[in-house]
């Protein structure tokens, strides 16, 4: 099974036919992702877009450990407070700006003070970075963080080109610019988005499928027939109802993998004058909310007849 397919099914349940060799590989989605950019974006079906595209500092295993991906070695201080990062030699961005201390310098900072990101608080913890040589960089943080490398496994890690993001904007999004193994060519909202190979990858051989094309189709039964008439390769989040029909076809193979995951909801207790209410000043108001909550009943009907 090539690189691609085993890099997507981790993600979650999928399907696949099993095609000739063929030069595009075209997944259907559930859904059109959100805005191209990790440091706005927060769907979950960005992230398997995002696979393909933008390299991260460092990635994770289905066992959970972290693994080296731009960044290739690290070390932690004795009291937690300094992480100092070894990165990759000879990596690049699609644009052709070296990747390097300085852009990884220039990610954080992004992150943290660009008004519209939504990863602020997950790089919260890191007071400075200082770039220790072309290669190395060192993040001082006001609190000893053991989240951090999980994040940097996350869109928090997601090294983007600082020549393109300083040239766009807000709009980077709409032709981002990252170092992964495939590039960004096109997007036409609710219809099709387009990668491919990137020639200077530092692991090109390892890819051999030139473009990867992400259809979103909304509903399951439609993509379903996509997959079963040969229009996709693959599709992400099958239904229960579907997966007895999918064993008994001999032309797909059903893959489920487990993910870890978890549902929240955000309540508003010190910003602004929309705080100012029972459930934003009053801890005893959402304890009662939050006790109403039967745990296991969600689980039940909700995670136990979704198959993703």
């Amino acid at each position: 099974m090539r690189k691609e397919l085993l890099a997507a099914l981790m993600l979650g349940a999928s399907v696949f036919a099993i095609p000739a060799m063929a030069a595009d590989l075209r997944i259907g989605l559930q859904e059109d992702p959100d805005v191209l950019d990790p440091d706005q974006s927060r769907t979950f079906v960005g992230r398997i877009v995002y696979a393909s595209l933008c390299d991260k500092l460092v990635d994770i295993t289905p066992g959970l450990e972290i693994i080296p991906q731009l960044a290739t070695g690290w070390t932690w201080s004795e009291d937690g407070l300094t992480l100092t990062m070894d990165l990759r030699a000879g990596a690049t961005f699609h644009d052709g700006t070296p990747f390097d201390a300085e852009a990884v310098k220039a990610n954080i900072d992004r992150s943290q003070n660009m008004p519209e990101s939504r990863r602020k608080s997950e790089v919260k913890s890191i007071a400075s970075v200082t770039v220790t040589g072309p290669l190395q960089v060192q993040f001082t943080l006001a609190a000893p963080d053991a989240t951090l490398l999980a994040q940097f496994a996350d869109r928090a890690g997601m090294m983007l080109s600082p020549t393109a993001f300083t040239a766009a904007g807000l709009d980077f999004g709409a032709a981002p610019v990252c170092s992964g193994e495939y590039k960004f060519v096109e997007r036409i909202a609710q219809d099709r988005i387009v990668l491919e190979t990137f020639a200077d990858y530092y692991n090109a051989d390892e890819y051999s499928y030139d473009r990867v094309i992400f259809l979103p189709i909304p509903d399951t039964t439609v993509r379903l027939a996509n997959l079963q008439s040969g229009d996709l390769d693959m599709l992400k989040r099958l239904p229960p109802s579907d997966l007895a029909a999918v064993k008994g076809d001999t032309n797909l193979v059903a893959a489920e993998e487990k993910s870890f995951g978890y549902q929240a909801i955000y309540v508003n207790i010190n910003n602004g004058d929309r705080a100012k209410n029972p459930l934003g000043t009053d801890m005893r108001v959402r304890q009662a909310l939050s006790y109403t909550i039967d745990r296991d009943v969600v689980n039940q009907v909700v995670h136990h007849t979704n198959c993703q």
